[in-house]
């Protein structure tokens, strides 16, 4: 009669980090950084899905 306990999710450890990275680049990705969330999921982000900043002219250059 007892209802199963919840496991409470966690942040990923640093190993699991540093793993996530490795096979990124092992993928030949050119990670630019990463997040992690309290349920434990890693999310890493390469460096050409990123918007390049621009400056007021070439936004303007664009519009022309």
């Amino acid at each position: 009669m007892n209802a199963p306990a919840k496991l409470k999710a966690g942040y990923p450890t640093k190993a699991k980090i540093k793993a996530a990275v490795e096979v990124a680049r092992e993928l030949h990705l050119d990670v630019a950084g990463f997040t992690v969330s309290p349920d434990g999921s890693i999310h890493v982000f390469e460096s050409r899905a990123q918007p390049q900043p621009g400056n007021a002219f070439d936004q303007y250059e664009g519009e022309l």
